[in-house]
């Protein structure tokens, strides 16, 4: 009897009109599809046996898409203290559909080929770079379908829900809102074919921390107050009404961090090095560990492939991904991608032309105040050779800063006769100009803090008191906060590239690394802050850049100004003296939020605010009750004895 198999495959014009009167036709999405499943097991059949290798997995080659990638969540609680570093340039690359690449099996022992490694690989361990090219393409998909930025979702249907989670740079609890989009691309757009993406990708202890359940049993916004309950179900894609959603990383207008072009854009990158050693350092995804969901024995099987891509703008991008065999297929296990070191990448940069932007002159005692423009760049092509530019200056230490005469304006603003001259460009930029940079504006502080929340019946506060040594890098916050579910102590600790959150009522702690005074050597003009793009058909923002690194512990000491860049939304309406210093008295409004604060014409230190987030009858407020400055600030570290650690995220430094 003739086996249908070979009867697809047929020339033969009678096997032919059997096969179309037997079957129904099908889609064009659903045709190569068929075709690769049938020519496989054709070939399978033909080959007679499938060929084992020598570790006892079975050698196949499974066809997989090659695909695409994604990231803030929104607080609303206003408690938050958080070490955020913003920079990096976004362009608009889109990834296109690739031609498909077949997986290797476990048994493979192909060495790294001369054309994409510089490395030396043993040849005792899998090191083959078609499976990695084939594993990180897949990564990147997934990465972009994460960013609102890279148009791999639908911005117009969006859902969200609530959570309360423990965020590590506050010590506690708080309420975060997490946005997800509908999936738009065709290759992850189904559960069923989103679950054989992933389980062609990631081995299964690490896909489970990616792929959640169908949730349409929940109402949108539902509050998933428990904790370990909200990640069970909240997690990077959900199914919701028969449509898959991909929890997004940011806002859509406000893609902080680096961004996807910035480190995930693979496709876009010049691949430089590629090596591979046995063992691996991580295994984390999602914030969690794996191991404990491996099987004994599966680590001896681990492997790392290290590499390095050249962006088109010269950063260098350093991607580890950790592999692992399932079911006779190489997968990842854990990944992580950061920045080249700085003092690295200079010597891959010397060479770059530098920017061609201009910092104002810092001739004579004082730099000239930048007046503030408003730029709007509707040419994401153009826009993108700009913000490498910037990039590479942000990177290379191309500005130095200077002061400009804070005495002078602040009595200008202070002696002003009324609205008008409390509000021209002059005022207004020097006071944006201190929001951007009241870390340069002092050297030291003791500052204590009340901060209180109310929302509907529920009433939280928090006494503070930080301790801040701008040029002794470091810093220390020591918080007591009362609400409806606790009475809480913490500390958090800043200083040589760590921070540390510190429970004392429970005596945990939680570390990671992260590089938050490198702003004291770095710096950007004024002007450069803030870079907007917008669609050129339809004038809507479209991405966002800025360069700072912000220790924001309620936008006190270190402020920023990235709401303030549009100059029509805010004002100066009045002065206002608290402990001794002179403040400007700032309104601002955008939809149902509004802000009012005091800002320490001299520092740029926030002395006072008002929050009001109407849409959801929340208003939060702040006042600053003693403050020293340029005083000597006791250095005290933590001393782990007696303590527990909870974890350990030092994948965070990553992003």
């Amino acid at each position: 009897m003739k086996d249908e198999l070979d009867m697809i495959f047929s020339d033969k014009d009678s096997d032919i009109e059997k096969i179309s009167s037997r079957y129904k036709a099908v889609d064009d999405k659903r045709k190569e599809k068929i075709y690769e499943i049938s020519k496989r097991k054709y070939d399978i059949l033909k080959a007679g046996e499938s060929a084992a290798s020598d570790d006892g997995f079975i050698v196949s080659a499974e066809g997989v898409e090659r695909y695409s990638r994604p990231k803030l969540y929104r607080y609303f609680s206003a408690a938050a203290a958080a070490l955020v570093l913003f920079g990096g340039a976004f362009g608009g690359v889109m990834l296109s559909r690739s031609s498909k690449v077949q997986h290797m099996s476990s048994s493979s022992n192909t060495g790294v080929t001369e054309a994409t490694s510089e490395g030396v690989t043993k040849a005792d361990i899998f090191s083959d770079d078609t499976v990695v090219d084939k594993l990180l393409s897949n990564v990147e998909l997934i990465q972009r379908a994460q960013y609102p930025e890279t148009n791999t979702i639908d911005l117009s249907d969006e859902i969200w829900f609530n959570s309360d989670e423990f965020v590590p740079e506050v010590g506690k609890q708080m309420s975060i809102t997490k946005y997800y989009y509908a999936v738009k691309d065709e290759r992850l757009d189904t559960w069923k074919e989103l679950d054989a993406f992933f389980t062609d990708t990631f081995i299964k202890a690490s896909r489970e921390r990616y792929v959640g359940p169908d949730i349409g049993s929940y109402e949108v916004g539902h509050d998933f107050k428990d904790d370990p309950f909200a990640n069970k179900y909240l997690l990077t894609f959900i199914l919701y009404n028969d449509k898959v959603y991909a929890k997004s990383l940011c806002e859509p207008d406000k893609c902080y961090a680096y961004g996807f072009d910035g480190l995930y854009n693979f496709s876009n990158y010049k691949l430089v090095s590629s090596e591979f050693e046995k063992g691996g350092s991580t295994l984390i995804i999602n914030g969690d560990s794996i191991i404990e969901d491996l099987e004994v024995g599966s680590l001896e099987k681990l492997v790392t492939c290290t590499r390095e891509y050249e962006r088109p703008d010269g950063q260098r991008i350093v991607a580890n991904i950790e592999l692992l065999p399932e079911d006779g297929v190489w997968k990842v296990a854990s990944f992580s991608v950061k920045m080249k070191n700085e003092e690295d990448q200079n010597a891959h940069n010397s060479n770059n032309e530098l920017p061609t932007v201009e910092a104002p002159s810092n001739d004579g005692e004082f730099a000239q105040l930048q007046l503030h423009e408003e730029k709007k760049y509707y040419n994401t092509a153009e826009t993108s050779s700009l913000l490498a530019e910037l990039d590479n200056a942000w990177n290379n230490g191309t500005y130095r800063f200077k002061k400009v005469d804070t005495e002078k304006y602040a009595q200008q603003i202070w002696n002003a006769g009324g609205f008008d001259e409390l509000n021209t460009l002059e005022n207004k930029s020097f006071i944006y100009h201190m929001m951007w940079n009241s870390y340069n504006y002092f050297d030291s502080a003791d500052i204590t803090y009340n901060i209180r929340g109310e929302h509907g019946s529920n009433v939280w506060s928090d006494e503070v008191h930080s301790f801040a040594d701008n040029r002794g890098k470091y810093y220390r916050i020591e918080s007591e906060i009362d609400n409806y579910l606790e009475h809480g102590l913490g500390t958090t600790y800043l200083y040589d590239g760590i921070s540390t959150s510190v429970n004392e009522n429970e005596k945990t702690y939680y570390e990671w690394y992260y590089e938050f005074f490198d702003y004291l050597d770095r710096y950007m003009p004024d002007q450069y802050r803030w870079i907007k793009v917008y669609d050129e058909e339809t004038g809507e923002p479209v991405q966002q850049n800025t360069y700072h690194v912000n220790v924001e512990n309620e936008y006190i000491l270190y402020p920023g100004a990235g709401d303030f860049y549009e100059f029509d939304k805010w004002y100066i309406e009045g002065v206002e003296e608290i402990l001794g210093r002179q403040c400007a008295a700032i309104s601002y409004t955008e939809g149902d939020y509004s802000l009012e604060m005091l800002i320490d014409m001299r520092t740029g230190i926030v002395m006072r605010y008002t929050k009001d987030f109407a849409d959801i009858g929340q208003i939060d407020t702040m006042k600053v009750t003693s403050l020293v400055l340029n005083e000597p600030v006791e250095h005290k570290y933590f001393d782990k004895t007696g303590y527990t650690k909870e974890r350990d995220d030092t994948i965070y430094n990553d992003n």
